[in-house]
């Protein structure tokens, strides 16, 4: 009921905050930053327990009906990570080189990889998807200058374009649909990576909690896909106790750590496939060679979902966490290298970089400020170009341009003739002044 009350306070904040068309002052936002979500408080939404019958009503009455729902089918799986556990990511991958970048955080929740950011990666540029309305609302509170998408992850389109990705992923027996992927069958938690895969730039890194399922699972297929697509630098099991203060339930997960290769190609290595303990208990090949990157020990036991035939992590009994961790960071391969600029012709010179504009097209030219730039990647380069060919470039971007939006009020119904025909008249005369 204390996560509750911290729960509502910040909905209550939220909503003011929102009727005034203002930012949050420094004090709302620490009343805004104690907001959990309602992984393992389903309790609130159970209009038939007695206990929380207040607590039922009080929520009903406080979110629209969109957002009640969204609450409601939030409990599953809006479990927030431990500092613990984040700052041992952060510094896996500080370890490897990485200081600034595009980075992503679907399922950002209200934003902890963001507020543990370490300092020597303040300059980096934000950006989070969270599908839950109100827990978005209070990250981009938290986080103004961090931007953030409130919507669902198979909604975003931003290939090759983050440095790093790094968050704790949502699991479970169910699936996402997208159209891209659907072929693949891939749950919720696997979706993830692949939909990440496409979205983080070659020699980009990956670091994410996932379920064990993951690793574990009978079939090879997701990580045979996985695998094709990125190089593991390492994984560490979590101890089911690693999410229990959070997440009301003993889980066991892993963070797995990629790096993205140039292109697919084709390989299977010894991850993909699972082995066994000393027990009999079937886990994936990488632990079986790496034992000491487990956390615990490996057990039969009942799933968070209820299955009988399952298995858990127990922890070490009187292991700390946070030292296990730093010592199973040490272990992590991988280096990191920043994007690098694209290659230029003959007598072509790189004056200044930017980081990229994801609603620019990859490997495409685009303006900013009246200067031509060019998007590869993670970042946009300005080349040196000589008066005629800039004039030239600018003309045909604005030709480009011109030509989507004027498709674009084609293809929607509520665009009037009128302003439809302007467009056409502005497109004449760019041809023709080109």
């Amino acid at each position: 009921k204390t996560k509750y009350a911290f729960n509502i306070a910040a909905i209550q904040t939220l909503k003011q905050i929102e009727a005034e068309s203002r930012q949050a002052r420094p004090d709302e936002q620490e009343i805004l930053s104690r907001y959990v979500g309602w992984g393992g408080i389903p309790q609130a939404f159970d209009e038939e327990n007695t206990q929380w019958s207040e607590e039922y009503r009080q929520l009903k009455e406080l979110l629209t009906e969109k957002e009640y729902d969204a609450a409601r089918s939030s409990t599953l799986n809006a479990h927030y990570t431990s500092p613990t556990v984040i700052r041992a990511m952060y510094d896996a991958i500080e370890k490897m080189g990485f200081r600034t970048g595009n980075v992503l955080e679907p399922s950002c929740g209200v934003g902890n990889f963001f507020g543990m950011l370490p300092d020597d990666m303040s300059s980096s540029r934000l950006y989070g998807v969270e599908l839950d309305s109100i827990t978005g609302r209070i990250a981009r509170q938290l986080y103004p200058d961090a931007r953030i998408t409130i919507s669902g992850f198979e909604k975003t389109q931003r290939r090759d374009f983050f440095d790093l990705a790094i968050g704790n992923v949502p699991f479970g027996g169910y699936k996402v649909s997208d159209k891209q992927f659907d072929k693949y069958n891939f749950l919720i938690h696997d979706y993830f990576f692949a939909k990440t895969l496409e979205q983080v730039r070659p020699g980009g890194v990956i670091a994410y909690i996932t379920s064990k399922g993951t690793m574990d699972k009978a079939s090879p297929d997701v990580r045979r896909y996985i695998a094709q697509r990125a190089e593991l630098l390492g994984a560490i099991r979590l101890p089911n106790t690693a999410f229990a203060a959070n997440a009301g339930t003993s889980v066991t997960t892993d963070i797995l750590f990629l790096q993205k290769r140039e292109s697919p190609i084709d390989i299977e290595p010894d991850w993909v496939h699972l082995g066994q303990t000393e027990d009999g208990i079937p886990i994936n090949s990488y632990f079986v060679s790496h034992p000491d990157m487990m956390l615990g020990s490996m057990a039969w036991d009942k799933s968070m979902y209820g299955d009988e035939k399952e298995t858990t992590c127990r922890p070490v009994p009187g292991a700390d966490l946070k030292v296990q961790l730093e010592q199973a960071i040490q272990k992590i391969g991988g280096e990191y290298h920043a994007a690098e600029v694209m290659e230029l012709a003959e007598g072509e010179e790189i004056t200044e970089t930017l980081p990229a504009d994801p609603d620019v097209k990859n490997y495409s030219y685009t303006l900013v400020d009246g200067e031509v730039y060019y998007r590869e990647n993670s970042i946009m380069v300005k080349p040196d170009l000589n008066a005629t060919a800039k004039e030239r470039v600018k003309g045909m971007v604005e030709l480009r341009d011109c030509v989507q939006k004027l498709i674009a009020q084609q293809m929607d119904s509520f665009v009037s003739d009128e302003t439809i025909w302007q467009t056409q008249r502005e497109l004449n005369g760019l041809y023709d002044a080109f």
